[in-house]
């Protein structure tokens, strides 16, 4: 009986760690857009917020002054009010197609 035990918390270890292993192993996605993408493009997109790279303040802080400047940031939220979810719950920011220009 303990042996038995024994053997099926074996057999759980190997295959938990070999599930971690194969998952590991599996490439990152890109998460941030590349520098030299073109703003307004399929490549410029910050998949961790949602937006365009060339406008993700939360990614780079440098884009928060040209924002206040014309008018567009939440200061409750620290975001630009024309990405700010919490305030436009219905606010949809599509990422362009692949190919775009």
């Amino acid at each position: 009986m303990r042996r038995s035990i024994l053997l099926s918390v074996a057999l759980f270890l190997s295959l938990s760690v070999s599930a971690f292993a194969a998952e590991s192993a599996k490439p990152a996605k890109a998460v941030h857009g590349a520098k030299d993408a073109k703003p307004g493009s399929y490549e410029d997109w910050c998949s961790e917020h949602g937006v365009p790279e060339s406008m993700d303040t939360r990614c780079d802080k440098s884009l928060i002054p040209a924002f206040k400047a014309t008018g567009d940031w939440d200061e409750k939220h620290g975001l630009p009010k024309s990405q700010c979810k919490k305030c436009n719950p219905k606010l949809k920011i599509v990422r362009p197609p692949k190919g775009s220009k």
